[in-house]
C-alpha cells in the first residue's frame, strides 16, 4: 500500500502494481457516516427478525450471483490462489445460510427456577459496531462479523484493511443490492490516527479488531478509555501434535501441509507449529517436505495454483527476518525457502525444544516449524510455550487420551483429529495474546448485545 497526502493505492502483490487509488473521508465526511449510521440504527432495531433474515437470504443470494468477480478482486488485491478466494466467498454464503436457520429464540434466556411470574434475559441490540478487519480474509472476516450483529439488531461501520479496500467497498454495494436499508452496512476510509475519534464517538457501541497483538492492545486501550465493548482476534501459534499411535501418519502429513500453507501460510489458526512424537519425526518430515514441494508458483488464476504471494512487500520482508533468525538460533533447516520479492517458496525448519524464541512472534507465511518429544508428558510444556492461545489440534487414535491432554492445553479451540477452522456452528477465539470474546455460533450474537434482565412479580 502506498499513503501520499489524504490519498493511497491498492497494490497487486504478484508485480507492485497500483490496482486503484482511494481518498480517505474528511473529518465532515466520517461525521456524516456516522451520523447516517445513528438513523439507520433506530430503523434497523425496530424491524422484525423475520426481515432481517430475509435480507440475509438475499445477500447470499446476490454473493452467490457476484462469486467470481468477487473472487477476482480478492486474488487481485491481496495475492491468494483462485480456488481458494472462491473458497472464501463460499464460506461467506454458507455462515449466511447457517444464520438464516436460527430461530428468534436465540435472543432469550428464560430462569425458571426463581419466585417470580417471569424471570429472564433478553438479549438486545446496543448501537453501531466498529470492525477493524484486516486483509488474508477480507469478505470472510467482515461477514462472520457483521451478520449476526445484524440479526441481532446492530449496524455496520467497517474499517478495511487498505490493501483490501476494493473488496470492503464491492461488499458494501452488494449489501446496498440485496436490498438493506442505506446507513445499515458502510464502508470507513479513516487513517490509523482517525480510529480513536471514531471509537468516541457515542454512535459507536462496539468494536471488534482481527489483527496483531500490537494493534489490538492499542484498540482494547481506546476501547476501555471510552468504555465500549470490545472482541479482539489476534492472531496464534498454533501446534499440530501428531503422537505415535496416529492412524495414519501419510495421511496426518499432508493435513498438516495443506494447513500449514493454506491461504499461503497467512492464516491465523494455521498449524505452525509441527509437534511430534520422535519416533515418529523423521517420516513425519519427510511426508511434509514431499507435500510441500507440490506447492509451486504459478497463475493465481489458474484453478491448480495451490499456493500464492505474500500479501504486501513489508510483510514478505518481515517475514524474511524471521525466517533466518530462526536459523540463526540453530534450528535445522530439512527444506529451505526461496524468496523472490513478495513470493516465498515454503519450508521446514527444525526446532530444538529449548529453543522457544520462535515461539514469541506469529509467522504469517508458508514457513512450518517441527518440534519433537520423547514423553507426551512433554506436550503441554511444548504447546504452552508461547503468548499465544488460539487454537490446537491433537492426531491420535486413543480419544480418551487426546480429551484429557485437551484440558492441559491453554488455546481457546482444541481440535482432536481434525484441523483446526472457522465454522459457523461453533465458537471461534482464543485466550493470552490471541484475544478474548468469540465469534461465530449463536453464541456471537450475544457479543455486542445488551443482556437485559427482565423480573415480572404478580
Amino acid at each position: 500500500m502506498n499513503m501520499n497526502n489524504n490519498k493511497f493505492q491498492t497494490i497487486n502483490p504478484v508485480d507492485n502494481s497500483i490496482i486503484n487509488t482511494y481518498s480517505f473521508l474528511s473529518e465532515k465526511d466520517i461525521l456524516e457516516k456516522i451520523s447516517i449510521a445513528h438513523k439507520a440504527y433506530e430503523e434497523w432495531k425496530n424491524t422484525s427478525f423475520s426481515y432481517r433474515i430475509k435480507q440475509i437470504i438475499k445477500l447470499s443470494f446476490c454473493m452467490k450471483k457476484t462469486i467470481d468477480i468477487i473472487s477476482y478482486l480478492i486474488t487481485q488485491e491481496m495475492g491468494k490462489p483462485i480456488y481458494q478466494s472462491k473458497s472464501e466467498v463460499n464460506k461467506s454464503i454458507k455462515l449466511c445460510e447457517y444464520y438464516s436457520s436460527i430461530k428468534e429464540s436465540v435472543f432469550f434466556k428464560n430462569i425458571t427456577t426463581t419466585e417470580y411470574e417471569k424471570s429472564y434475559v433478553r438479549f438486545e441490540s446496543i448501537g453501531a459496531i466498529l470492525g477493524i478487519m484486516p486483509w488474508n480474509y477480507p469478505i470472510w472476516q467482515t461477514i462472520r462479523y457483521a451478520i449476526p450483529n445484524l440479526l441481532l439488531g446492530n449496524v455496520i461501520l467497517l474499517k478495511p484493511a487498505f490493501n483490501t479496500t476494493g473488496c470492503s467497498i464491492l461488499l458494501e454495494k452488494i449489501f446496498i443490492e440485496s436490498g438493506f436499508p442505506k446507513g445499515v452496512f458502510q464502508v470507513l476510509l479513516i487513517d490509523i490516527p482517525k480510529i480513536e475519534s471514531v471509537i468516541s464517538n457515542s454512535t459507536i457501541q462496539g468494536v471488534t479488531f482481527t489483527g496483531s497483538h500490537f494493534a489490538g492492545s492499542h484498540i482494547g486501550y481506546l476501547s476501555g478509555k471510552y468504555i465500549k465493548k470490545s472482541v479482539l482476534e489476534l492472531g496464534g501459534n498454533d501446534a499440530f501434535v501428531v503422537l505415535k499411535d496416529v492412524k495414519n501418519i501419510e495421511e496426518t502429513g499432508k493435513i498438516a501441509t495443506k494447513s500449514r500453507l493454506n491461504n499461503t501460510g497467512q492464516t491465523c489458526i494455521s498449524a505452525k507449529r509441527f509437534v511430534v512424537d520422535n519416533s515418529i519425526s523423521d517420516y513425519f518430515i519427510d511426508i511434509v517436505i514431499q507435500e510441500m514441494k507440490k506447492y509451486q508458483r504459478g497463475d493465481l488464476y489458474d484453478e491448480s495454483t495451490k499456493i500464492g504471494y505474500i500479501s504486501r512487500s513489508d510483510l514478505s520482508e518481515k517475514l524474511y527476518k524471521q525466517y533466518n533468525n530462526i536459523i540463526a538460533n540453530e534450528a535445522k533447516i530439512c527444506l529451505s525457502s526461496v524468496r523472490e520479492k513478495n513470493f516465498f517458496s515454503p519450508s521446514l525448519l527444525k526446532i530444538k525444544n529449548n529453543n522457544i524464541s520462535s515461539n514469541k512472534e506469529e509467522l504469517f507465511g508458508p514457513i512450518g516449524l517441527i518440534y519433537t518429544f520423547f514423553d507426551e508428558q512433554e506436550i503441554p510444556s511444548i504447546v504452552n510455550s508461547t503468548c499465544y492461545g488460539l487454537g490446537a489440534s491433537i492426531w491420535t487414535e486413543d480419544l480418551e487420551k487426546a480429551e484429557e491432554l485437551s484440558k492441559k492445553i491453554q488455546t481457546g479451540m482444541v481440535f482432536i483429529n481434525e484441523v483446526v477452522k472457522s465454522d459457523p456452528r461453533f465458537p471461534f477465539g482464543g485466550i493470552k495474546k490471541s484475544g478474548y470474546g468469540r465469534e461465530l455460533s449463536v453464541l456471537s450474537i450475544k457479543e455486542f448485545s445488551n443482556w437485559k434482565t427482565i423480573i415480572i412479580k404478580k
